[in-house]
This record gives C-alpha cells, structure tokens and sequence, in this order.
C-alpha cells in the first residue's frame, strides 16, 4: 500500500480579454499585452498582462493616454477591451492619474492597490502592503513560496497546534479568532496593537469574500490591507505573483516562478505520456477515523484541484466544488474505484505520522478491497493542495503509473521543492512524506 505525503497548494474565471496586440509602430514602443486569461498577475497597473508591473506598463498607460486623450477611453484604442488592467486606479478611465499609480508602485510609494481577487471582485490594498501578516490557516503556506514566513504574526484558531511541525511558531502566535468568524473587531484590535497590518484570507471552501465589505463599511480597509488571492490548484502562481507585488518587492516571487514554470512543463509531460490511459479515480477524505465522515471530493473542489493533473474523476464528481457524501462502508463500496485517493490531514508530529496514518485506514477502510489490495494512495492535505502541487502530482503519478514514472525522479523533484521553500529545517522527501504500512508493498 502506498500512501504519499507531498507538499504543496481553480482558476477564477476570467472576465473581460486583452486582445493580443502587435502595434510596435509607434516609435518602436511595444504594445502587445497578454489575454486576461492568461494573465497571472491580475493587478491593476499591470497594463501588458506580464509578472511585473514595471515601466513598459508606464510606457503602455502613456501611449493609451496620448491616442485617445486624457480621458477618452473610445477613441482610438479601446483599453476596456484590450488593456483592462491599464486603469491602474480603477476609476473607469485611463488618463495621466494611472500613470502616476503606476510610477508610485515602481518607486515603492503609497498608493491604492487595486486588483482582480480570487472571488471575481475587485478590491484593494494599501500599497505597500504591511509586512506583519495575520494569515488564516493555510493561506500561510503562501509565504514560504516567497521567503517571507517571518512576516507571518499572528494565525486564525483553527490552525493546528501542531502545526508547528510544518511552520514552526504558529503555536506560540496570537489568535485573530475562528476562520469565518473573525470579526472586524478582533483584526482592528490586533491592529491597533501593532500586531498585524495585512490580513491573507484563506481563499478556499465557500469563502467568498466573507469579510471584505464589512472591512469597506467599518474603514479598516483603509488602514489594513486585505489580501484576497488564490492559495490552491495552479492558479496558486497568482497568489505568489500578487502576494509579493503588493509588499513592494516583486523579487521575492522569483524563485518559486522560476520552479512552478519548470513544473508546469513537467506536468504537461506527465499529461501527455499518460495521455488516453489516464485512469479514472474516486479521492476520499480521512479526516478522522469515523466511517461516517466519508465523502468524495468534486474535480473544482480547491483541496482536489491539482488531482486533474494525473487522474479523471468519476462523472457524479466532476466540476463538483465540495463533497460528496458516502458516509458509510457499503456505500464506498458500491461507488468507488478500484484504486483510491485518500486525502489525509496529519494534525500530528512527523515522528506519529505513520501510526496515525495506519490507525484512520484501518478504522474507517480496512474493510474495503482497495485496502486490502494496496490500491490506496493517501495524500496529505496540509500540502497537496498547494505551492508544491506538482510534485505530489509526479509521486501521485509515480505510484498510478509505474511503467511510465520512477518513484525516485518524483521523490528528487520535491526535495527540489523542499531545498527552497521548506520552512521546517532539514525536509526530507524520503523521510515523513511517503509512507508504507506494516505488510505493504514498499
């Protein structure tokens, strides 16, 4: 039996498409801009659609000023249309003010910051945005992707205790409250302590915006920055984009850019090698060990985003965004695959994952023929998910397809990942991340 543990963290829809430009016909400026869709950093300023938002937005936002005047967005180049991201200030125009906006994000200078959040809104930032960061449980994986966990000051209460084994110190951190139940009230006193100034809000489950228009309303969105991204699925590349744009320093994202781009064609291989024989999976959660807390995860469900990758979901689950439930054995049974994903949460040190592991398998499936034919392939939900999606998708692939993947290249490609974004000293790819029980094949 194999069970495997990866680190890691569905794409918004996109509205409104820059057109794909080629107008370099205007003393040699360049002005071609991505589409909307293919934009990853979905900040206002960020006029060409690229990683950055630097003077070739400036020189963009001047050019659209001088064809069409300083407020006339109808004239000779329809901004709306093919340059939505040019209105740096979100004002509904494109004049000399954008420009200044985006002089000011350049020079690190306060400004507003709006962007295109995870929910399809557009809100806004206080740029530069404070480097003490109040994170809800596991939005924080974000600031490992970016070298930045010590901004990480205080946590939400449903974050583990033991947690601490993956990001060390939240244990000790002060508490914003219970995640969708933090109050405006609590993020103003944490505030006014000093404690925090940026709020990262967990972008998963049916979160939407939970707390945005309150923080409008009260004015706290004014003093406190509010950062809305997204933390799961592929679309993570956005939240680490935007994270390290709104502190000011859009070099922090370098590095996990220049791995998730590198992963993200290794994903494609794997897709295509496996292309037509991609097998049809049912993926589990194992929460506790009580059968009633059965239930299938949907292929838009963030937790399951990056499973796309590797697998094809059972028809009664695909474009589901949240749980099925089974609750009980028989009803598995009847529903499930021959072989299993099992999404684990460890909620344990690394030292007692693998009896408390073998502990929820036997309690809630050692009925089941996918246990007893080693068919389940568990997960580890604090990490999947996540920035290192693709690895646990290449040991994912590693276990479903042994004729086409080698357990040790996938094993290597997350000690890539843990070498540079691992918090927890000392990470090991081959020690707490791929387990096998007494009895199971290795």
């Amino acid at each position: 039996m194999y069970t495997i543990i990866a680190i890691v963290i569905i794409a918004v829809a996109a509205i409104a498409v820059f057109a794909v430009m080629n107008n370099n016909n205007n003393g040699g400026e360049d002005h071609s801009a991505a589409s909307f869709e293919d934009t990853r950093l979905r900040i206002y300023g960020n006029a060409n659609g690229d990683d950055v938002i630097d003077k070739t937005d400036l020189n963009l936002i001047n050019w659209i000023v001088r064809c069409n005047g300083d407020d006339d967005k109808t004239n000779d180049v329809d901004w709306a249309k093919d340059y939505p991201l040019a209105d740096a200030n979100y004002d509904d125009k494109v004049t000399a003010d954008d420009a200044t906006v985006v002089q000011k994000i350049i020079d690190k200078e306060k400004t507003k910051m709006y962007y295109f959040n995870k929910y399809e809104r557009v809100t806004y930032v206080n740029y530069p945005i404070s480097d003490k960061i109040g994170g809800e449980y596991l939005i924080i994986q974000l600031l490992p992707a970016i070298g930045s966990y010590d901004m990480l000051k205080a946590i939400d209460s449903t974050t583990p205790k033991n947690y601490s084994n993956v990001y060390p110190g939240v244990d000790k951190m002060p508490i914003m409250g219970s995640w969708r139940e933090i109050t405006i009230e609590s993020l103003n006193d944490l505030y006014n302590k000093g404690t925090i100034g940026t709020f990262m809000q967990w972008t998963g489950g049916q979160n939407q915006d939970y707390i945005w228009d309150k923080a409008v309303a009260s004015g706290l969105a004014d003093k406190m920055s509010f950062v809305i991204v997204p933390c799961q699925g592929p679309d993570v590349i956005q939240g680490v984009l935007e994270l390290a744009c709104m502190l000011g320093d859009q070099s922090l994202s370098d590095k996990y850019v220049k791995w998730y781009d590198k992963a993200m064609d290794l994903m494609d291989s794997i897709e295509g090698k496996i292309e037509g024989g991609k097998k049809t999976i049912t993926a589990v959660r194992c929460y506790t060990n009580k059968v009633s807390g059965i239930a299938a995860f949907g292929s838009a469900q963030g937790p399951a985003l990056w499973f796309n990758k590797v697998i094809n979901f059972q028809p009664a689950y695909v474009g589901k965004t949240n749980f099925t439930g089974i609750e009980s054995i028989d009803n598995f049974s009847s529903s499930a695959t021959d072989e299993v994903i099992v999404m684990f949460q460890k909620n344990c040190d690394w030292s007692e994952f693998n009896t408390l592991v073998e502990t929820y398998l036997k309690d809630v499936y050692s009925a089941t023929s996918q246990f007893k034919n080693e068919k389940m392939y568990v997960v580890d939900f604090e990490m999947m998910p996540f920035a290192a999606g693709p690895a646990g998708c290449y040991i994912l692939a590693a276990h479903l397809y042994p004729e086409l993947f080698k357990l040790d290249d996938a094993l290597d490609f997350l000690q890539e990942y843990l070498d540079d974004f691992a918090v927890r000293e000392g990470a090991d790819a081959r020690q707490g991340f791929t387990y096998t029980g007494d009895g199971y094949a290795n």
